[in-house]
């Protein structure tokens, strides 16, 4: 796999299949290759060997062709090439509206807490309000109060001018009597 470009192939994992004949790969675990398909221009539609462990992260880098150059149609090859890019194209589309809805997720957290905000300030407005309006309740009983106090003191001045006006012309009359 020297002249292979690893870099542009899109790995498939197939299944074991019973009539492909067995591949051990030269990692030190000696376990059984796998049958991939290559997906890169140049090879699309070639099969080959791959590590057992190639899906696990453990890789030995094994690499062999299983159909030994087996020449593929240009329309198998034109076939594979368009299922290949939309397959990435829908990977990509795939990745984009995971992202998406990543973004949208944390923007719902967003307004779920303004949310969460906005609902405590309301309740502590609307706490405000009912004690303001008791305030006012209070202070509009304390005005009535005071007018009615108001109003018994101007009531009580104005009998006592009416009485000193009273003894006054009692006085005059007393004055003009003697």
């Amino acid at each position: 796999m020297d002249s292979y470009d690893r870099e542009n192939i899109i790995l498939k994992k197939e299944y074991k299949h019973p009539d492909h004949p067995r591949c051990y790969c030269e990692c030190e675990s000696g376990s059984i290759s796998v049958l991939m398909t290559a997906y890169d221009r140049a090879n699309i539609g070639r099969r080959y060997y791959a590590c057992g462990n190639i899906f696990d992260g453990l890789n030995c880098g094994f690499h062999q062709w299983y159909d030994c150059c087996e020449i593929v149609s240009p329309y198998v090859v034109d076939l594979l090439s368009t299922l290949n890019g939309a397959y990435c194209r829908a990977e990509c589309q795939i990745m984009i509206s995971l992202d998406d809805n990543m973004k949208l997720e944390h923007r719902i957290k967003q307004m779920e807490e303004s949310t969460r905000n906005l609902s405590e300030n309301l309740d502590k407005l609307n706490e405000s309000h009912r004690r303001l309006e008791f305030e006012n309740l209070e202070l509009s009983n304390e005005i009535a109060a005071q007018r009615q106090i108001v109003k018994q003191v101007t009531e009580e001045k104005q009998k006592i001018i009416e009485d000193a006006a009273k003894v006054e012309f009692k006085v005059i009359i007393e004055r003009i009597a003697h």
